[in-house]
């Protein structure tokens, strides 16, 4: 039987599927979850599916065709070795003429970037940039200074040819979006939930190519991709609450038709104006059988059939795998099927629905105030505090005694 997402890569000829972590990490999670197969023939079925799912170094087998990372992923993934990374950082510390924490945070975020480019190079150099991209993003305490963020991108550019820039859709990032187009660097808009943030990513994407042109800029290796991070739209409380106030019964199916309306509306637009953005659905979720029966995961099944890179989650790939028997046929055309009308009517009285839905529900400086952004946010801070807290623990290992200031010069 083939992955589920094999199924639905078959049916969708336009469609990625990505992998929503470092490539460096799979070999390990790919060991840990054949471990947790129920019997040897599980196992082996699983072993074939992963042995075709990320195979950089042989583009024409892989089902995976891209990378994303961001700072919650990058500091998981060093926490998770800290014996490894610990050493790696020590000996940052130890390069730099007068380290800092800061720096020290900046060199080592790069090198996990540059670590995990070289891995997909391979994939990106035979397709010819088509594929084998790997999303590195912004700092997120940059997130609304576009000077900052534009500084930062250009650095991250400079690593490698297959690394792409993952801006927040703050109205900051997409100022940053537009300079960073019109120098032929490819972008992924991230922190984006909402049809009018899509229209401000299309907007600032048109506008850098248009400069980059008249500049004689090469844009024959770049994309952009927008990425719907469709499972935290639904994870707004807002939502929630709304239908509340308003004696609303909002049911787990409604929430997914709201997710899924989202990234409808901006596939259209897509294919009706031929933005040069692929949406990119982030925060996949598989259903529970016993509030959504007959379906494995809506996120993929009324999505079928779009051109659409799909990023997932280890998590989720873990999932799919594991119920795989509960999957019902893809329709090709799930993509252009319409909401249920009287669900849709439903969710329009929500005001944070509505919004997010109606292309012009809300301005550029509305976005970092929308609840899914703002939980976002707060979640990625706080990995980058940890992180941070990491690098700041190794310099006060380094020393003869343990110190309660950050000072330079105890690392010398």
């Amino acid at each position: 039987m083939p992955l589920v997402l094999e199924e639905l890569q078959r049916v969708s000829p336009a469609a990625e599927i990505w992998w929503d972590s470092s490539p460096l990490d799979f070999p390990r999670w790919r060991n840990r979850f054949l471990k947790e197969a129920p019997d040897n023939e599980t196992r082996d079925r699983w072993a074939r599916q992963l042995d075709r799912f990320l195979c950089p170094g042989t583009p024409g087998t892989s089902l995976v065709r891209g990378i994303t990372t961001n700072p919650s992923l990058v500091a998981q993934s060093i926490l998770a070795s800290p014996d490894v990374w610990g050493r790696e950082i020590q000996d940052i510390i130890r390069d730099q003429s007068v380290p800092d924490v800061e720096s020290t945070f900046r060199l080592v975020y790069e090198e996990a970037l540059r670590r995990a480019a070289a891995r997909m190079l391979p994939m990106w150099e035979a397709s010819q940039g088509r594929f084998g991209w790997v999303s590195g993003q912004l700092d997120p305490r940059y997130m609304f200074d576009a000077d900052l963020m534009l500084e930062q991108a250009l650095r991250i550019a400079r690593i490698s040819p297959n690394l792409m820039v993952k801006v927040p859709g703050s109205a900051a990032g997409y100022e940053v979006i537009r300079r960073l187009v019109g120098h032929g660097i490819s972008v992924n808009n991230t922190l984006s939930y909402t049809v009018p943030q899509f229209l401000a990513c299309t907007e600032a994407v048109e506008s850098g190519l248009a400069e980059a042109r008249r500049r004689g800029v090469a844009v024959d290796r770049w994309r952009a991709v927008f990425t719907h991070m469709i499972g935290r739209f639904g994870a707004n409380s807002d939502l929630r609450h709304e239908a509340a106030t308003r004696g609303i019964d909002l049911t787990p199916g409604d929430i997914r038709w709201a997710e899924v309306a989202i990234l409808k509306r901006i596939h259209r637009r897509i294919r009706e104006h031929g933005h040069p953005v692929k949406p990119l659905v982030s925060s996949l979720e598989v259903d529970d059988p016993a509030t959504l029966p007959g379906t494995l995961s809506m996120h993929l099944e009324q999505s079928a059939g779009g051109a659409i890179a799909y990023t997932c989650k280890p998590q989720f790939v873990a999932e799919v795998m594991r119920r795989d028997n509960e999957l019902p046929a893809f329709a090709p055309d799930a993509i252009e099927q319409e909401v249920p009308a009287q669900v849709l009517e439903k969710l329009m009285w929500l005001p944070s629905f509505h919004s997010a839905y109606d292309p012009y529900g809300m301005s550029v400086d509305e976005f970092a105030h929308y609840g899914s952004f703002i939980s976002t946010y707060a979640e990625v801070l706080g990995n980058t505090r940890k992180l941070l807290d990491f690098i700041a623990h190794r310099f006060q290992t380094m020393t003869d005694s343990a110190q309660p200031l950050l000072l330079s010069a105890s690392t010398r």
